[in-house]
């Protein structure tokens, strides 16, 4: 058991090496890790196949969640898709720009609001390639620097990755597990995700706001800007944004154990596509198929983590750490998640920590065990913004391509900084909770640092020194007296 502990992690490290160096396309790898688990389970722990299938797909008695998350990713993937082609999300996030009316303060909050919007029903990469050279278009008109604008998108993409169910992969993964519904994952993590998003964008306001300066001349290209040119056909907009907003509609009002979200996900998907008179192998063929076999990989890899008792000694050794106490499991499990979907991807993070979270949580409440996966969560998707890796690295080369450069030294003082204070904001909302005094004296420091920003931001450094100086020279003065 301990040498198949060690192949195991050690080829689950070594394909996480390869996708993070870019040696080796990450289906490859992690297929590749797939094969080496399959022969240690088979030849080792003396298994037979069928343990290679229920790690595929899940066993019945956990309800096959592999093959739910599978199912739902295809359907959701298939519906996008087809909003994609019509231009939905590129018409939207125009009308919205142009309800700015140039003035730069308005025009930041509303590329942040179309940016969460936009990633909470679209995957974070497919969204990056419609937001960032939308704003780069934009800022041409306007004539204006994209690069505040650019940067926030970047950090908000993964805050708007945990508004709903569906948003991200690691939703999908944790949600199909822990049998959370679509409303409860919202009321419980979307609306949370809101209030540290207004946080966030009052702190990118206070950081940015004297760099944000539009021309008269933009302000006007602005207004003769026609967003109608981005659809190239009407009737296929309006039919992806019936269907898009219909699936949000039957996920809430439907509880899953009539109809599993999956079903619904991709019954929507197979109607949309019959409705449209679309050619199916073209929508076939825009699948991330390279996405489907890289799960498949990551779901055996970790399998065998499960099976040999690796993620069961690490849920104990976390659950050791933090006690029986409810709070520091999640802050345990929030930054523990967060400082490794930092430099790792954060789908085989979740992974891995699914079962941990389950095996810390094996004598709680089912509301307490809940509160742990939504703490799971929030760490894997926003602990990606603490480093230019991951996804943001396809945002600084979006950038490039397009001439407006974005340094990883900026995107990293940003993302690093904003991340932080993200997860400080939850960690204060668990303290309000559990530890209401503790949690005050936290919000009076996090907002004593907001203050200090905006003096700085609105005096600058060399005028606050001065002042400060003034200010202590005439109390010397008082004293002497």
């Amino acid at each position: 058991m301990i040498i198949s502990i060690i192949i195991i992690l050690a080829c689950f490290i070594a394909v996480i090496l390869l996708i993070i160096t870019n040696k080796l396309n990450r289906a490859i790898s992690s297929l590749l890790g797939a094969i080496i688990t399959y022969f240690v389970l088979i030849f080792i722990e003396g298994l037979d196949f069928s343990i290679i299938v229920e790690l595929l797909f899940g066993s019945p008695s956990e309800g096959f969640v592999n093959l739910h998350s599978l199912i739902m990713i295809i359907g959701t993937m298939m519906i996008v898709q087809i909003a994609h082609e019509a231009g939905s999300f590129q018409f939207i996030a125009g009308k919205l720009i142009k309800l700015s009316g140039g003035k730069p303060v308005n025009l930041m909050i509303i590329f942040c609001v179309v940016t969460v919007f936009i990633s909470a029903i679209l995957n974070n990469i497919l969204t990056v390639i419609i937001i960032i050279p939308l704003t780069i278009t934009v800022s041409r008109i306007l004539n204006i620097n994209p690069s505040p604008y650019i940067l926030t998108q970047a950090v908000l993409v993964n805050v708007g990755g945990t508004v709903f169910s569906i948003s991200s992969i690691p939703n999908i993964l944790i949600t199909t597990y822990a049998g959370i519904e679509f409303l409860e994952f919202f009321i419980n993590v979307g609306l949370i995700s809101f209030i540290v998003f207004i946080f966030t964008l009052f702190f990118f306001i206070l950081i940015y706001k004297k760099e944000l300066i539009i021309p008269e001349e933009g302000q006007k290209a602005l207004e003769e800007f026609d967003v109608w040119n981005v659809v190239q056909n009407k009737r296929l907009l309006y039919q992806s944004l019936i269907s898009l907003v219909g699936l949000l509609i039957l996920l809430i009002l439907i509880p899953s154990s009539l109809i599993s979200p999956d079903i619904i996900a991709l019954t929507t998907a197979i109607i949309l596509i019959i409705i449209t008179r679309l050619d199916p192998k073209e929508i076939i063929k825009k699948i991330d198929f390279e996405l489907i076999f890289y799960l498949l990989g990551i779901f055996i890899i970790v399998g065998g983590l499960e099976v040999t008792g690796a993620t069961g000694a690490l849920g104990i050794f976390i659950q050791n750490i933090g006690g029986s106490n409810l709070f520091f499991q999640l802050l345990l499990v929030l930054w523990f998640s967060a400082y490794l979907s930092s430099c790792i991807d954060n789908i085989p993070i979740t992974k891995v920590l699914i079962p941990v979270a389950d095996t810390m949580t094996e004598t709680a409440s089912i509301f307490n065990r809940k509160q742990v996966f939504y703490s799971l969560a929030f760490g894997a998707n926003w602990g990606d913004n603490l480093t230019p890796l991951g996804d943001n690295i396809l945002v600084v080369n979006i950038a490039e391509q397009n001439k407006r450069p974005i340094t990883f030294k900026s995107f990293f003082k940003l993302g690093f900084i904003t991340a932080n204070y993200q997860l400080i904001i939850i960690s204060i909302y668990y303290c309000l909770i559990f530890y209401i005094q503790i949690g005050i004296i936290i919000l009076g420091i996090v907002g004593l640092f907001l203050i200090v920003i905006y003096c700085l931001n609105k005096f600058g450094s060399k005028t606050i020194k001065s002042r400060m100086n003034t200010l202590s020279n005439k109390l010397r003065e008082i004293i002497i007296r």
